[in-house]
């Protein structure tokens, strides 16, 4: 898709596919993040169930009686790279805006923002916030050395140059957080 932006060739069909694709996992990561937070949706209905987040709680579901614990719960996306921490709100914006573009264009803009994203920290003694790696780790397989190389190599168009270099000094501020925890130690 970057690679035939940046020779001007807009291919609507994959720009489609791959913007619905994550539409659907930017979904599922608020829906995992939600039920971290107290608000599991029913598998069958959808309807939210509260809970207290201990293991053996049981979940019931009032309106169709599906049922689990909140332990079975939590292990079937543990390891997948469905909560979204710190960008979760980078990810609930992609699907409060994607249903309104019209455009390819439009589209491939918000998953250019989307896959630049950045999970971040802010703390009370942080002078700026410290952002500690892409978004797209949660949308795309593979371990953040993999994401980052493949970010830092896509072809881009000169629309997208603006999106890819905000991200990129995005995250020097963890490499320089690193290299001065590092240095504390010496």
């Amino acid at each position: 898709m970057y690679e035939k932006d940046a020779q001007g060739i807009i291919d609507e069909d994959l720009i489609d596919d791959i913007a619905f694709s994550f539409f659907q996992r930017c979904e599922d990561i608020i829906t995992v993040t939600d039920a971290s937070l107290g608000k599991v949706k029913c598998f069958k209905c959808g309807n939210i169930i509260y809970h207290k987040g201990k293991k053996e709680e049981n979940l019931k579901c009032k309106k169709c009686s599906w049922e689990t614990t909140w332990g079975i719960y939590f292990k079937s996306y543990q390891g997948k790279q469905l909560h979204g921490g710190t960008a979760f709100e980078v990810f609930k914006e992609f699907v409060s805006k994607l249903p309104s573009t019209k455009t390819p264009e439009e589209k491939m803009i918000l998953v250019d923002q989307l896959i630049h994203g950045v999970h971040q920290w802010t703390e009370t003694n942080f002078k700026e916030p410290i952002f500690t790696r892409p978004a797209a780790e949660n949308i795309i397989s593979g371990r953040m050395r993999q994401v980052m190389k493949l970010l830092n190599h896509l072809a881009r168009g000169p629309k997208r140059k603006e999106t890819h270099n905000k991200w990129t000094e995005k995250v020097l501020t963890w490499d320089k957080y690193v290299e001065d925890k590092k240095k504390k130690k010496l």
